[in-house]
Formats: structure tokens, C-alpha cells, sequence
């Protein structure tokens, strides 16, 4: 096995902040040795999305802020162009799978997706081998055999895949892989919360700024995701709007929480606690199994009163979660405050990086 990288960056390209974590090998496991955010503002209403260029810049500066030389460096991307399903296939090679979605989305997915890339990974490894041994294949061999597995496939558009990638070349950081954000965050928590993770059925809640995901999880295994266009700008709006004040203002009030926080978040998250509400009821009606809590990550469930406001429109236990717990935490004092302020919002980078890290079974 490849010995693993000293270093790990994970960078999350954020709808309204660019965030990177560093991993750093010590002895046997690896601690939190540099954090980073910048705004972009991208996702701000009526502001232009950035180029190339001015992508560029922002990994420039996040790369001197966590120090990038010699460091594997791996991407996240929330994107809502984005698409994650979980469908059985014929267990061929995965090579082959890439390419027969490339050319023909519609017969695997039911939707036709032009300009897309798509990657693919097996949701369940004891399945293949014990369908491989049925057919008399070695365990762990990658021979073709007749039957359908279990996989997750994720696609993002390849233009903006494209954008990523000659936006980092041109920071000058070779990326090694580029994962969507609900990926990134199921890893992050398997490997924060490993003993909820393999032994209950959970859902994971990322609200993000422009848009937000839901992923149910059952003892590890993933079996949905849904992605809902709205997130904690919108609340944030609706707090401006209510109280007059500009939208920094009314930021800070949403995180300190505001008087108009409960309506804010009852009147602006009807679909997104539609969608958490009803995918919750299919698991369960399906399954007979509860889901006993809903974790909530995100900038926004840095405040209570946000998690709280959730938890009483949806008719669950939620409680907020970061990617950061069993890790040991190493910071410069001047990076120390930037991530306890903004410790739920750095989840998707930290997923990002230790998912790397568990690969190389090295502790984190």
C-alpha cells in the first residue's frame, strides 16, 4: 500500500465562502494543523459568479493560509447542478460504468443528463463477494460476473468540473480528486461519529448558504440524498426584511437568535422541511426502523436557535454535528478563533480531507 501523505488539505468551494483545512501526519494519526476562510459571495443574489481568474486568486490565498506545498490537496464542491443516486447495476468493471453513463444517462438514471461526469463507487462490499463467490470468483477480484450491485453515482456538470480544475492549475495546486459536497459529509461524519455512524439509522442535514442536503444513512450505508435550493440565506433575507436591517446585521441576529428567527426559518424552509420531513417518513415506513436523530451541519447550525427552530418544524430530535470530533486540534492562536466561530461551516472540507486519511488507514 502507498505510504500515506504527510499532508492532507481539504477545500471546500462554498457558495459564500471558500474554506480549507490541513490534516498533518504525527506519529500515527493526523491532527488539525491549519484552517482557512475567505468570503467569494458568489451566492449572494444578484452578484455575478466569479471566472477563472478570480478563483484562482481565492485557492491562491487559501493555499498560502494553510500552506498547500507538498500536500495532497482534495476538493469539495456543493453544486446545484450536482446529482446523487443510489441504483443497482451490473457489476462490471468501473471504467465501464463511467463511460456507459457518459453515453447514455437515461437508460441508468431515468433522466437525461447531457455534459455530465459521473463517477461511481460499490455501496456494499460483503454483497459483491458474496454474489463473487456464488460464482465461484476470489474475493476482492474485480472479474465480471452476472448480477446487480449496489452503487452510489455522483455527477456534476463537466464545464464546471473543467472551471475547477484549470482554476487550481492556475493556483498552482495539483488537485488530486474533486468530490460533491453530500459525499464529502458522509465520509466526514463516518469518521467523526463512527460508533452513530455503523450502528443507527441517521439523517445528515447540511445547510448550506444558497442550498441545502439531506442524506439518509442506515448503520453506514447511504440510501438517499436530496438536494433542496434553499439554505441560510434565505433566512438571513427574511430577517433583514422583518427588521429593516442590512444583511450583515441581520446575519448576526440569525446566529445570536433573533426574536423573528422561528418565523424566519418556518416561512423561508417549507420546502427543505418538506423534503426532510417526508424522506424521513419514507425510511421509516419502508424500512421499520426510526431514524433517531437528525444532524445538522453547516454555517448555520452554529446557532441553537437555528437547530432548535428546525428540530420544531420538523418534528425530530436535530442537533448540530462538525466533522472535527476524535480529532486533536493543533492550530496557530490567529487560526484558532476563525474555526471555533465557524466550526459547523468547515464540516465539508474536513469530510474532504479525512476521507483520504481513512483510506490510508491512518487515524484521525
Amino acid at each position: 500500500m502507498k505510504s500515506a501523505p504527510v499532508n492532507i488539505v481539504g477545500i471546500d468551494m462554498g457558495n459564500s465562502s471558500l474554506k480549507a483545512v490541513r490534516l498533518q501526519k504525527k506519529g500515527a494519526q493526523y491532527t488539525l494543523s491549519r484552517v482557512a476562510l475567505i468570503p467569494n459571495g458568489c451566492g449572494i443574489a444578484g452578484q455575478a459568479a466569479p471566472t477563472e481568474q478570480e478563483i484562482a486568486a481565492q485557492i491562491r490565498e487559501l493555499g498560502s493560509m494553510v500552506k498547500t506545498a507538498g500536500a495532497d490537496v482534495h476538493f469539495s464542491v456543493n453544486s446545484t447542478n450536482s446529482t446523487v443516486r443510489y441504483i443497482e447495476l451490473p457489476h462490471v468493471p468501473l471504467e465501464e460504468i463511467r463511460a456507459a453513463l457518459k453515453l447514455n444517462s437515461t437508460t441508468y438514471l431515468r433522466q437525461s443528463f447531457e455534459n455530465y461526469i459521473f463517477d461511481a463507487c460499490l455501496l456494499d462490499r460483503e454483497e459483491v463477494d458474496e454474489l463473487s463467490a456464488k460464482k465461484g470468483v476470489k474475493k476482492g477480484a474485480s472479474t465480471v460476473h452476472h448480477g446487480k450491485v449496489k452503487m452510489l453515482v455522483g455527477g456534476v456538470f463537466s464545464s464546471e468540473v473543467m472551471l475547477y480544475f484549470h482554476a487550481a492549475r492556475r493556483a498552482g495546486i495539483k488537485p488530486r480528486s474533486l468530490q460533491l459536497s453530500p459525499i464529502s459529509l458522509i465520509n466526514g461524519f463516518e469518521a467523526s461519529w463512527p460508533d452513530v455512524f455503523g450502528s443507527q439509522a441517521v439523517a445528515l442535514l447540511d445547510l448550506g448558504f444558497a442550498s441545502s442536503s439531506l442524506t439518509i444513512l442506515d448503520k453506514g450505508k447511504p440510501l438517499l440524498t436530496r438536494a433542496v435550493p434553499t439554505g441560510g440565506r434565505q433566512i438571513t433575507e427574511y430577517i433583514a426584511q422583518m427588521t429593516g436591517a442590512d444583511f450583515a446585521r441581520a446575519e448576526a441576529a440569525k446566529l445570536q437568535g433573533d426574536a423573528n428567527l422561528g418565523e424566519a426559518v418556518s416561512r423561508t424552509c417549507v420546502t427543505l422541511i418538506r423534503e426532510v420531513r417526508s424522506s424521513i417518513n419514507f425510511f421509516e415506513k419502508n424500512s421499520d426502523l426510526p431514524i433517531s436523530k437528525v444532524y445538522v451541519t453547516g454555517a448555520s447550525a452554529r446557532s441553537p436557535a437555528v437547530v432548535e427552530a428546525l428540530a420544531t418544524d420538523i418534528g425530530a430530535v436535530c442537533e448540530a454535528w462538525d466533522a472535527v470530533r476524535g480529532l486533536t486540534i493543533e492550530l496557530p492562536p490567529e487560526q484558532q478563533n476563525i474555526f471555533t466561530q465557524n466550526q459547523p461551516g468547515f464540516s465539508a472540507a474536513m469530510g474532504t480531507a479525512r476521507t483520504y486519511a481513512i483510506n490510508h488507514h491512518v487515524t484521525t
